[in-house]
């Protein structure tokens, strides 16, 4: 299932779009200007001053379908991901983005547009606040599209096929504020979709969902045929064969400090959170 995206419209047409992306990280870190990180922990900001990520090697190739990134709170995930969608460019080593023939640096102004098209974002349950202004949550995802210079029944095709699979048919004619906590994050996820990337990356796409909620997303997320990297605290998703998690990266202290299957990776966290948990009694 996928719609046409941005780049099939008005992109180059004498190449296919691509459908897959690799992520490269050569000692790519980040250093945040304003002394915080990407993390709301207060406690794991003061203690690691203004580092974000710290200087990682890292490839995520097509073939890793599905990534998970699991880790305590102000580790480095959410730095990770910015870094792989472009959201941060890295204040040294580089990043890249390889799609097709193309690689791709998030450094670049114009680079940074393609990956844009390429590389949907989701932030847990944030929609665009354009999104609160719309008469209906329908009308929202297809203003856009329309911005474009996307036909009609292109837009409606999109449109439907998003719906349908995230299961917002029936609040299709709801305003953005109407939807419940589960329903905004399926949209969310839908809104990234909505110009076809190659891939999906995903911050917490199930935070603060109860076990059926997150369910629910889970499954439609990776239900859609759509190469995903993301980050959860749910270890219990991680392993569920279902779900088909083809790697998982553990970050702690601002690097990555395990990458493989996910019942390993989910074993080792386990004992890391133990080990942190057994420290921090210590210094009490």
């Amino acid at each position: 299932m996928g719609g046409m995206g941005l780049f099939d419209i008005f992109g180059r047409h004498d190449q296919p779009r691509p459908s897959t992306v690799t992520f490269t990280f050569e000692d790519a870190a980040y250093t945040y200007d304003d002394g915080g990180n990407a993390s709301t922990n207060a406690a794991g900001a003061a203690a690691a001053g203004n580092v974000g990520l710290l200087a990682t090697s890292l490839t995520i190739t097509p073939e890793d379908r599905r990534v998970a990134v699991i880790g305590l709170n102000g580790a480095g995930k959410t730095t990770l991901l910015k870094l792989l969608d472009g959201a941060l460019t890295a204040t040294s080593g580089s990043v890249r983005i390889t799609a097709g023939d193309d690689e791709l640096d998030p450094g670049v102004k114009k680079d940074l547009r393609r990956i844009e098209d390429l590389v949907g974002r989701v932030r847990r349950e944030e929609i665009p606040n354009s999104y609160y202004r719309a008469a209906t949550i329908r009308e929202a995802i297809d203003q856009p599209l329309k911005k474009h210079k996307v036909p009609e029944s292109e837009r409606m095709a999109i449109v439907g096929n998003l719906f349908a699979h995230f299961r917002l048919n029936a609040v299709a004619r709801q305003p953005a504020s109407a939807l419940n906590s589960e329903q905004r994050h399926l949209l969310a996820i839908a809104s990234a979709l909505s110009f076809s990337p190659a891939a999906i990356v995903a911050d917490e796409p199930t935070k603060g969902l109860d076990e059926i909620g997150s369910a629910h997303v889970a499954e439609a997320l990776f239900g859609y045929d759509k190469q995903v990297v993301f980050a959860t605290h749910d270890v219990d998703l991680i392993v569920r064969p279902q779900y088909a998690i083809s790697r998982t990266l553990v970050v702690d202290g601002h690097r990555i400090v395990f990458d493989g299957a996910p019942k390993e990776a989910a074993a080792f966290y386990n004992d890391l959170v133990r080990r942190r948990y057994e420290e921090s009694k210590l210094a009490h």
